[in-house]
């Protein structure tokens, strides 16, 4: 799969979940919260591309600490793995996340981190690792949110970049 195809496959999704949450928000204008000081973790499914062994299947878990309503920082921990394959990323990331007046049960966010990554195979190496993207979250109840989030992964390995999308969910405590 192409880094064109993933990228729009991606946009694709992210328009159907917007699309889909807007009557929802029209009904319930008390969706969005204030998230300073809150805890947001999650976990998400999905796949990285790109990786030493092309494509496989990927699961992140991630703690978001919300510093003001739109900053939060935390770690995040990528693991991906294929027959004989397995890359574990963990990195601390600080994300921005957007309120949208029009649309206040959709957040879309940018993040950046920084990490290092390791690879179990033959040549078990490890490296550097330097997340960054975004995601959207729309939430389905008032402390909850179903969430997209594509990441481009730089690192040393062999292959520089991959690609990490995660489709998931998270919860507001």
């Amino acid at each position: 799969m192409t880094h064109q195809r993933v990228l729009s496959a991606l946009c694709a999704v992210l328009i159907v979940i917007v699309m889909a949450a807007r009557p929802a928000a029209a009904a319930d204008s008390t969706a969005s919260t204030d998230r300073t000081g809150h805890l947001a973790p999650g976990l998400g499914f999905g796949f990285l591309t790109s990786t030493e062994k092309n494509t496989i299947l990927g699961f992140e878990l991630h703690g978001d600490y919300f510093v003001n309503n739109e900053i939060s920082v935390g770690p995040l921990l990528q693991l991906g793995t294929a027959a004989d394959f397995t890359l574990v990323g963990l990195s601390a990331q600080v994300k921005y996340t957007f309120d949208l007046p029009s649309n206040p049960m959709v957040h879309p966010n940018a993040q950046l981190g920084v990490g290092f990554v390791h690879t179990d195979d033959h040549r078990n190496q490890t490296s550097v690792l330097v997340p960054f993207g975004g995601g959207v979250d729309v939430n389905f109840a008032k402390n909850a949110a179903m969430t997209a989030t594509l990441l481009i992964d730089a690192s040393g390995l062999h292959d520089d970049l991959f690609l990490s999308m995660f489709f998931g969910f998270k919860i507001l405590i």
